[in-house]
């Protein structure tokens, strides 16, 4: 079981056709109990899976203080190494390409493509962007929680945007999209000991900046 707090934005969109955002990662992040992660990723649903493409760190001694792209489909996950440097800014995309498969690029470059199996994909849905932190894992629940201790410093999410049907990208707003109005916390229903994680949030047009601190 995962203790994490995240905040999302969704499209309003039924059905979109890719998702992307430039991301300027946190020019620090503290694992105080060394356990735990850190994910900006975008997320659609296509061909009856759940895709979750982005960017992650971990405790320092895995990581080296660095950042690499991912990928996670709930049945198979895999990442490129650890060598994204903090505060870099790094345009990521996740999109359906001429062939009609699902590609996952970072920096311009594709790093995955995604081939249906169960069904060919159609339109994609349930996208959004998502920016997380895992603090902890638990055999079971203890009740309270510990106290949290994962934190970064700022990321902005810039340039926001989902393709239509017609191929257009479409920047996100309060329009066309569903910003957060709070930080999600999980498992839910118990206390922390000490203060909980919260995100402070800052937002507008196409651009969401996030930040979890003490």
């Amino acid at each position: 079981m995962e203790e994490y707090a995240k905040v999302l934005r969704w499209s309003k969109d039924e059905a979109v056709y890719g998702l992307k955002t430039t991301i300027q990662l946190p020019k620090s992040a503290i694992f105080e109990k060394n356990v735990g992660f850190i994910n900006f990723y975008l997320g659609v649903y296509g061909a009856s899976v759940h895709y979750e493409c982005g960017l992650s760190t971990k405790p320092a001694e895995a990581a080296n203080d660095n950042w690499h792209w991912f990928w996670n489909t709930g049945f198979a996950n895999d990442g490129g190494p650890y060598m994204i440097k903090s505060g870099a800014t790094i345009p990521i995309e996740l999109s359906m390409n001429c062939d009609n498969n699902l590609d996952f690029k970072v920096g311009g470059e594709v790093v995955k493509t995604f081939i249906a199996e169960a069904e060919p994909f159609g339109a994609l849905t349930n996208a959004r962007l998502v920016v997380a932190a895992c603090d902890q894992k638990f055999e079971s629940i203890p009740d309270p929680l510990p106290e949290w201790t994962t934190r970064h410093d700022a990321v902005t999410c810039d340039c926001l945007s989902f393709r239509d049907s017609c191929g257009t990208w479409v920047t996100m707003s309060s329009l066309n999209s569903n910003p957060p109005t709070s930080t999600i916390f999980w498992p839910t229903g118990h206390k922390h000991s000490g203060t909980p994680a919260d995100y402070t949030t800052t937002l507008s047009v196409g651009r969401i900046i996030a930040s979890l601190k003490d």
